[in-house]
């Protein structure tokens, strides 16, 4: 258990390194900070910090930074999680406009996630497998270029474009949609492959020439449906973070940031709320002085996504944490509805 002194000097030494990235020394406290201490008081508290594992010392200097250790002592017992109001004012802007897809919140709170922490911010977008499917429109974007768009009752979005290259037409293409309109519609995504197949080719096989074409792309459209989307925003914040100086290290993380399928398969947050994972390293990339901030959100009783923030173990953690857990809230009470009520 540490003194109040002690927590008091902690406290300081890890606000300073977040700010620096530079080791922490009794000298740089004292002016930074106005602490009522000695100069020797405070090196030896921080000595007995070191002692406790809170503390470890550099290299190539005499000041201290936290531990791994040190950072979650500091999560758990020393942060004052809130969010100042202008902050809410201004993340309120992406969940008070109606008529937005749920997608477009998520990557939109990704957006600001980012800019606000100036890390980087991951969206797994919620498992559509038990969605229904709503309805599928056409949007045409040029004389060449025609825009399918797939949503489904949850606003799980997905857009498919089609160029129109004399292989099939304009028309060849109204006639899917409609039959697909006509056949699918409340069908669950995960069921919506296997009527295709059953239900849909033979129709459009004895309307359309070309309609293999028509259908490989629509089952590619479906099956990716069927999978978590993974979103970045920020990747370019890492370039300036102290911590990726090493060419090597910054390069084994953009290729993290390549692999979405390492993402998903890591899943970032099974449980509920807001996790902290600090030191931990990133599976395919032998990093370990990296942090992941995430925060579950469910869509439904039985679909969920989540949002999460990563950096280097120095990061802010009393403002990242807020976020998150601000921004996986109002996801989800925005779009949460129980799927088992309706079943009822």
């Amino acid at each position: 258990m540490l003194t109040s002194r002690q927590i008091t000097i902690f406290k300081a030494i890890v606000d300073a390194f977040v700010e620096t990235a530079e080791p922490v020394g009794s000298k740089y406290l004292l002016e930074r900070y106005q602490l009522p201490y000695s100069s020797a008081t405070i090196r030896n508290e921080m000595a007995a910090l070191e002692d406790y594992g809170y503390l470890e010392k550099t290299h190539t200097s005499s000041g201290r930074i936290p531990s791994v250790d040190g950072y979650k002592y500091y999560v758990e017992t020393l942060t004052d999680f809130k969010i100042e109001d202008t902050i809410k004012n201004q993340m309120q802007t992406i969940f008070s406009e109606r008529g937005r897809t749920l997608n477009e919140v998520v990557k939109e709170s990704c957006e600001m996630l980012s800019q606000l922490t100036h890390l980087t911010s991951i969206a797994l977008g919620p498992d559509a497998r038990n969605e229904s499917l709503q309805n599928i429109t056409i949007v045409p974007i040029s004389n060449e270029r025609v825009s399918v768009i797939i949503v489904t009752d949850m606003g799980h979005v997905e857009n498919k474009t089609f160029i129109l290259d004399g292989t099939y037409s304009y028309e060849d293409l109204i006639s899917c949609v409609g039959v697909m309109n006509e056949m699918l519609i409340g069908t669950p995504i995960n069921q919506v492959i296997i009527r295709l197949e059953k239900d849909v080719k033979p129709i459009i096989s004895s309307r359309i020439q070309e309609h293999e074409v028509l259908f490989r792309a629509f089952l590619e459209a479906f099956v990716k449906f069927a999978s978590k989307d993974v979103y970045f925003s920020g990747k370019e914040n890492m370039l300036y973070q102290p911590e990726f100086n090493d060419v090597n290290k910054l390069r084994r993380l953009v290729s993290a940031f390549e692999n979405s399928q390492m993402w998903q398969s890591i899943g970032l947050n099974e449980e509920e709320g807001v996790t902290v994972k600090i030191g931990q390293p990133l599976p395919l990339t032998e990093l370990e002085d990296v942090s992941v901030i995430s925060g579950s959100f469910k869509t439904g009783s039985h679909s969920s996504g989540t949002i999460s923030v990563i950096g280097p173990t120095r990061m802010p953690y009393e403002q990242v944490v807020s976020l998150v857990d601000y921004v996986s809230k109002n996801i989800e009470e925005l779009f949460f509805e129980d799927d088992d009520e309706d079943d009822e």
